[in-house]
């Protein structure tokens, strides 16, 4: 069955069982608006909303509905990680083409619940609109204690260490691997970096560690590469970020298919994005911030890249302290031809 066939309303009717209350909705799916009450008075709201755009931020061609629905889901609640919130409550719209197919959306619904179910949040409500291309624009919604320090892009300060977690890079290797058709290759090798870009898990459990530790001066999460990303934190707090280039985190994955296929395994980790890996500053040492990954039942590899001080931008050294640069290859929204 079509959307054009059941209409807005047989839609809605289909797709409200995804939506539930809980100890914060109080009102949710099917009014104009959700009513949320946090009776402890203990808590901050965290809210981050996003867009994805069918042919811009992905493509039926490599990804399933339910994938990304998934995807959906984490890539908004990795802004809530950087922030050291947990997810509660999220808000999914959608614009939607009159020939999508009405279990293809349910898939997609589906996916993204089942994202949102690993944190106890809940589709508190949303919109839909008809589309030329499919549209999806969530809003989540998070709580973080009220006493926790604000971990924000321009909180750095000098004398603070750089820390990556995860493998940076995998999930550029994976898109490129699916751009160049190799989403069916028999090679098993492949699919966990293909795996990474289509299914990434915000790191939750993380950020919300670090801050309930107090141990985080600046974060970010890295959505659009992690050159990008360390260009923020730099101008956003007024310092200087020197990133050794050796120490950055290459998996042995990304770079056996780099090796393969002729990249430079550095360009791809710093410029591949869409990695939703937490990137930090802070003034411990690398064993502490590793034992407050551990003590939270975490075993996401963390690494020191650099450091901060006084200054402006981002300069990187090789092993032998020597300056290095990349061109920025970061993708950019709006430029066209070049321009």
């Amino acid at each position: 069955m079509k959307l054009f066939e059941t209409g807005e309303l047989g839609f809605l009717d289909s797709i409200k069982r995804f939506a539930k209350n809980n100890a914060l909705v109080k009102f949710g799916f099917g009014d104009d608006a959700a009513i949320l009450h946090d009776k402890s008075g203990k808590n901050h709201l965290a809210i981050t909303t996003d867009l994805l755009v069918e042919d811009t931020h992905f493509s039926f061609k490599f990804c399933t509905p339910r994938e990304l629905g998934v995807k959906a889901y984490e890539v908004n609640a990795s802004d809530l990680a950087a922030m050291g919130a947990i997810p509660y409550a999220a808000f999914l719209s959608i614009g939607v083409r009159g020939d999508m197919d009405m279990q293809d959306m349910i898939a997609f619904y589906k996916g993204f619940e089942s994202a949102a179910r690993r944190h106890d949040c809940v589709i508190a409500g949303g919109d839909t609109v008809r589309a030329e291309r499919l549209i999806v624009s969530v809003m989540l919604i998070g709580l973080r204690p009220q006493n926790a320090p604000p971990m924000l892009r321009s909180s750095a300060s000098p004398g603070e260490h750089v820390y990556i977690t995860g493998a940076p890079g995998e999930s550029g290797m994976g898109l490129h691997l699916l751009i160049n058709g190799q989403n069916n290759s028999s090679d098993k090798r492949l699919q966990p970096l293909i795996k990474k870009h289509l299914l990434p898990k915000a790191r939750i459990r993380e950020g919300i560690a670090l801050a309930d530790a107090r141990a985080v001066g600046a974060a970010i999460d890295i959505s659009d590469g992690v050159y990008n990303e360390l260009r923020h934190i730099s101008r956003m707090s007024k310092v200087r970020l020197v990133i050794e280039t050796a120490k950055l985190p290459v998996s042995a994955g990304l770079k056996r298919e780099c090796r393969r296929l002729g990249i430079d395994p550095l360009e791809m980790l710093l410029f591949g994005g869409e990695d939703y890996e937490l990137l930090f500053t802070s003034p411990h040492p690398l064993s502490l911030i590793k034992k407050i990954f551990q003590d939270a039942g975490s075993k996401t590899h963390v690494q020191k890249i650099g450091g901060v001080e006084k200054g402006r931008g981002v300069i990187f050294v090789d092993a032998d302290g020597k300056r290095t640069s990349f061109a920025d290859k970061t993708f950019r929204h709006f430029v066209f031809n070049g321009e």
